[in-house]
């Protein structure tokens, strides 16, 4: 039986795009191009599609963009939706945090932290089934931009707390203190509430309580 989620390339491939860099989750990628300054600012390519669909080996067509402001100290997540995603910050500072949430994975429930924004000039792409979080750790409103794969229709997701004990020990905690979170984020089940009848959560050693 294949692997759905093997890539159609590896990363010690020499045909490896190398603004490209793996994570710990397959299918989870962070996407960083040079960066081109001089005294007007600076110029950047935030992604080229046919990058990452030589490393997927599949098209991604991009139905809708979005984009999500935030004051600091905000947290939200974790939300998964049955799309791809792009996510690039044009502004502020954004710890980044996801988690594998499909029940199949190899990786179920690992966790992975990347950091966005002006100092940190990435793009991440998540394949389907990941659950997305976010902080702004910056002092100042982050504009948090993301390109989808399918339409906004409304229907409920999964999603988990995002202070979920399993979760937040993994990348070391969220780093501010007080966070704004909203009522809804704040009234969602753990992941073992979530997926504990789905997951044997033993086989995973990131899951142990």
């Amino acid at each position: 039986m294949d692997n759905p989620y093997k890539l159609a390339l590896e990363p010690n491939s020499p045909d490896w795009p190398k603004m490209i860099t793996a994570t710990d989750i397959p299918g989870l990628l962070i996407y960083q191009r040079e960066t081109f300054e001089d005294d007007r600012g600076f110029f950047r390519e935030a992604v080229e599609l046919r990058d990452l669909e030589k490393v997927l080996g599949k098209k991604i067509t991009i139905t809708q963009w979005n984009h999500s402001q935030s004051h600091p100290n905000v947290i939200r997540g974790f939300h998964s939706e049955p799309w791809e995603k792009l996510i690039y910050v044009v502004k502020g500072e954004v710890m980044s945090v996801i988690v594998d949430f499909r029940i199949d994975s190899p990786t179920f429930g690992k966790a992975v932290k990347i950091m966005l924004g002006e100092n940190d000039r990435k793009t991440i792409y998540l394949p389907k089934g990941m659950g997305n979080s976010f902080c702004n750790v910056g002092t100042t409103d982050s504009e948090y931009l993301y390109l989808i794969t399918d339409y906004f229709e409304g229907k409920p997701t999964p999603a988990v707390s995002w202070q979920d004990p399993v979760l937040t020990r993994q990348f070391g905690g969220w780093p501010i203190e007080n966070p704004i979170v909203s009522d809804k984020d704040m009234s969602y089940p753990t992941l073992k509430e979530k997926f504990g009848d789905q997951v044997d959560f033993s086989k995973f050693p990131w899951l142990k309580e």
